[in-house]
């Protein structure tokens, strides 16, 4: 004699009804749509709708079930400290090379070619990789990740760059955007808001 497949509860499964779980129990299928986004390879991610509206600590209000949490403030100020200090080598040895050849007509030209190196590693790393794959090398080392509040995808290109232009006047016209993060409810910066993402642990 074979035991009858079980239902959700524990009972027989009905005749012709598949095998079903309750949600949030081992077993429990997630249909697409539903929560349990995942990141894909290449950098995408398979958002989960969130019925609640809720993430997954309950905190905030979010549209789809975010992949992971917030990042903690910690994990955010580490990844800006890494990438500052990407940025700062070129113009670092510009003005060790300018100093050097303070007797000389040229010796601003190192200068200027070191703030100029630096410039381009901004655009390469907080620009470029961040807006294709939500990591510059700094939240990739420290295992984050920013994503759109609304859709759990990538912000993409184009968003990402208003989102560092708006860091870099907000962080020169006010210090009190870089300290935001730590009471705000969603973690997030003014420039966070404006594009409205969230930065996530990976």
């Amino acid at each position: 004699m074979t035991t009858p497949p079980s239902g959700p509860y524990g009972g027989p499964t009905p005749p012709g009804q598949p095998n079903q779980y309750p949600p949030g129990q081992p077993g429990a299928q997630h249909p697409p749509g539903q929560p349990g986004g995942q990141l894909q390879p290449g950098g995408h991610i398979q958002p989960g709708y969130n019925p609640y509206g809720q993430g997954p600590s309950g905190q905030g209000n979010y549209r789809y079930a975010l992949p992971s949490q917030p990042v903690g403030y910690t994990t955010r100020v580490g990844a800006s400290l890494i990438d500052g200090f990407l940025q700062g080598i070129p113009a670092g040895i510009g003005l060790i090379v300018t100093i050097a050849m303070h007797t000389s007509d040229d010796a601003t030209v190192p200068l200027s070619l070191g703030f100029l190196g630096t410039f381009v590693i901004w655009i390469l790393n907080r620009v470029v990789q961040q807006g294709r794959t939500g990591q510059s090398l700094g939240k990739k080392i420290t295992g984050s990740r920013i994503i759109s509040i609304q859709t759990g995808e990538l912000i993409g290109f184009g968003p990402n760059l208003g989102r560092e232009i708006c860091a870099y006047f907000f962080n020169y016209i006010c210090f009190v955007n870089l300290l935001w993060p730590l009471w705000d409810e969603k973690q997030q910066t003014w420039h966070d808001k404006i594009v409205n993402d969230i930065v996530v642990s990976t």
